[in-house]
């Protein structure tokens, strides 16, 4: 097991470079029943490096765009083995807000499924399809890269370096450029591999978008243990993505608390064999207390670790063992060893035990900054702590418990109440599937409680939901407005868009 503990690594392609010196034949890669070792998955990056180097100088950035592909990966680790920057984006962004980031960010390469982002990027600047682009990598052979790496296989280079431009999926507004170092992500590749316990035994489902850093974390920590990654097809496509998830023999799942959802309502939990299957892993929002329970009961022995992170901490910056998971419940863990969190008060000073304020970090995962915006990265940062925007609290053994986000606060008659504890209770009823609160304005409450809601009982009335609300919250915190919705608007990890039904 030692050998296949995470090493030490400056930059993001020495997570790569290592694994392929040390595990050749293992495999690193399935797609749709095709396996590449980490071999054969090295020469495609390395002849992919070779295509890059003639068409772009290090330093220079590439943008990928698009679905989980074998030409996302290759490009990607090709990318980091030349030190040009990625810029990673939503595929499904409109072609005129992509066209925006790429000028923005001064790309100098795109590689995209996109045809039409294609097409109007033809004459200004280089680009390939995922097509054409693993194609040129099949059929180029050409000498090494040795100027790049070391005697060991590791390079040298500062890890405060912008490894890449990930733009946030914009859950409260318009989506921002978050700049983060190679020494985020090596961080975070380390960090991860090591409280999964991932080894080479390990087949980790990638069911997550690559251009989000909760998808990157699963490519990254599962080459750090030389782990093989399985990609899978997203939960859009459940009964797919749980087919290839037990015929692969998958060991680890990390999905977003949505997905989980999705997974325990849809009754699937006893329609597939999950004997392979021993960690799951939620982050994007908190996993609830009735999801827990009716994992923990269908998959006794299957670990579930629950975790906080957000994008400007390269995706992860807290988890709970296990075996903490009820005494601990609605807990998201301890920071990971190096991060040091924080809740403030409205005037910044810390907290007592058990107050809620708004949630600071500091430590190795947090971003340089957001791109071209330096007042904001400055209002974010300050004095080393990043203000997550998050509010929560702690208690007196350091676990950190999440009440919400400090820009859903509704402000109804003078009173600041929390959305979060109006959902709670909402969800506890059976009919109830899902549940959003937000405060709209109004000229004499100041803000009024509206509540959206699915439902899996098709029978349910807005009086029962009264009813429901009015004998578990204050007068105050019942929601004024009800509206049952056959779907919630979400972010690619599953995150609801409250800025959407805030209108």
């Amino acid at each position: 097991m030692d050998e296949e503990k995470p090493g030490e690594y400056a930059v993001i392609a020495d997570i790569f470079m290592r694994a392929r010196a040390l595990y050749p034949q293992r495999p690193a890669l399935v797609i749709a029943g095709q396996t590449w070792t980490y071999s054969e998955l090295g020469n495609l990056v390395e002849s992919a490096a070779l295509r890059l180097k003639k068409i772009i100088s290090t330093g220079n950035r590439i943008a990928i765009i698009g679905v989980n592909h074998l030409s996302y990966i290759v490009a990607y680790w090709a990318a980091q083995r030349l030190g040009c920057p990625t810029v990673e984006i939503n595929r499904n962004e409109s072609r005129k807000t992509l066209l925006g980031i790429l000028a923005a960010t001064h790309t100098q390469f795109v590689v995209t499924d996109r045809s039409d982002l294609k097409s109007a990027l033809q004459g200004k600047i280089p680009v390939e399809s995922f097509e054409e682009f693993i194609t040129g990598c099949e059929a180029s052979h050409g000498d090494r890269i040795e100027d790049f790496k070391t005697e060991n296989g590791e390079s040298s280079d500062d890890g405060s370096k912008e490894a890449s431009i990930v733009y946030t999926s914009g859950t409260t507004a318009s989506a921002k450029g978050v700049v983060l170092s190679h020494g985020n992500f090596c961080f975070i590749a380390r960090a991860v591999a090591d409280y999964l316990e991932l080894s080479g035994e390990d087949r980790c489902a990638l069911v997550l978008p690559l251009y989000h850093t909760y998808g990157k974390s699963v490519l990254l920590s599962a080459f750090a243990a030389g782990s093989a990654v399985i990609v899978l097809d997203g939960f859009n496509n459940l009964q797919k993505c749980l087919s290839g998830l037990t015929s692969e023999r998958c060991t680890v799942l990390s999905a977003a608390s949505y997905h989980l959802n999705v997974l325990v309502t849809s009754g699937c939990l006893s329609k597939y064999d999950f004997s392979s299957l021993k960690t799951i892993t939620s982050a994007a929002d908190k996993l609830s207390s009735a999801v827990i329970d009716s994992l923990m009961k269908e998959l006794p022995k299957v670990r579930i670790f629950c975790m906080y992170g957000l994008t400007e901490a390269a995706t992860r910056v807290s988890y709970i063992p296990p075996e903490l998971l009820r005494a601990k419940k609605g807990s998201c863990g301890r920071p990971l060893l190096g991060v040091e969190i924080k809740i403030a008060a409205e005037n910044g000073a810390s907290t007592q035990t058990g107050v809620t304020g708004e949630i600071l970090l500091r430590g190795p995962n947090v971003m340089k900054g957001y791109y071209g915006d330096p007042d904001l990265t400055a209002s974010t940062i300050v004095d080393g702590w990043l203000k997550t925007g998050d509010i929560g609290h702690l208690d007196e053994d350091g676990f950190l418990y999440i009440d919400g986000r400090k820009k859903d606060i509704i402000k109804c008659a003078g009173e600041r109440i929390n959305p979060q504890e109006i959902e709670e209770v909402l969800l506890e009823h059976p009919g109830i599937e899902e549940a959003a609160v937000v405060g709209l304005r109004d000229s004499l409450m100041g803000e009024i409680i509206h509540a959206y809601v699915t439902v899996c009982d098709p029978s349910l009335k807005i009086s029962d939901l009264r009813n429901h609300c009015s004998t578990r919250l204050s007068p105050l915190k019942n929601p004024y407005k009800y509206t049952i919705v056959e779907s919630l608007p979400k972010t690619i990890t599953g995150k609801i868009q409250k800025s959407i039904l805030r209108g």
